[in-house]
């Protein structure tokens, strides 16, 4: 199964917080509150990032990515977008292009958030390609993400970025899954387990645009995710976890 309403939401990030292993202790979340050119015409229900702080697998560690000059053909392609949400290119016959009771099912790794109706910040960009960790040349090198300590979560290492693009107003492109008022599944979203959605060219991640022209990246994905993967997103015989490819198995 493909992610439902894979794309992409230009944005600009207004603030965000930190959910707790007391509020959640399976599947925490930070939440990246944004806002786009359809907000004020929206309700005023904020619009926001849903980012993974742990996994609900057996092993819950996240491997992140951080990139504070990034560098990469897509940014042009990204810096031409207007405001607002921008499905990808389907690359499945399977994927959905229009929204359905799907959507809230079979989510990646969490299922709590509540669909909505997109109406006017859904936008269809048909030659938009979406992001892929494996296939996606020079996006991410694999092999040099950092494994997060059972006893940390991601907060301490994506806090940095954060910041400086709330307190510097940045434009966000975050790639995910949209449910209407915000996004999630902004990691890896290939290589789980056969219970959990997988497809190709459907990763999250979240790229930062600076007024000085610099890009910032953040990439995240569940150790126990494997790879490499075949054409439905699905890991294969021989492949890894990616704990086990940095040498972090638990």
């Amino acid at each position: 199964m493909t992610i439902s309403h894979y794309g992409v939401w230009a944005c600009t990030p207004t603030s965000y917080e930190a959910q707790t292993l007391k509020q959640d202790s399976k599947s925490p979340h930070i939440y990246l509150y944004f806002t786009d050119d359809s907000s004020s015409s929206s309700s005023n229900k904020k619009l926001e990032a849903a980012i993974n702080a742990k996994s609900t697998d057996k092993d819950s560690r996240l491997v992140f990515w951080l990139n504070r000059n990034f560098t990469h053909p897509i940014t042009e392609t990204l810096e031409k977008l207007d405001l607002g949400f921008h499905l990808a290119q389907s690359q499945s016959s399977s994927s959905s292009s229009s929204y359905s009771e799907r959507d809230t099912h079979n989510r990646g790794h969490h299922s709590h958030h509540h669909s909505s109706r997109h109406n006017h910040v859904r936008r269809d960009e048909s030659t938009l390609q979406g992001l892929d960790f494996i296939r996606t040349k020079d996006l991410v090198d694999l092999e040099s993400g950092q494994v997060v300590p059972t006893e940390q979560d991601i907060l301490d290492d994506v806090d940095p970025i954060l910041t400086d693009a709330i307190n510097k107003k940045a434009t966000a492109y975050i790639w995910g899954s949209s449910y209407g008022t915000g996004i999630h599944d902004i990691h890896m979203n290939q290589g789980s387990a056969p219970s959990y959605s997988n497809g190709i060219y459907e990763d999250g991640a979240m790229l930062f645009k600076f007024d000085d022209g610099h890009w910032e990246a953040v990439f995240l994905a569940f150790a126990s995710q494997k790879i490499p993967t075949n054409d439905q997103g699905e890991y294969e015989s021989n492949s890894k976890s990616l704990a086990d490819i940095l040498g972090s198995s638990e």
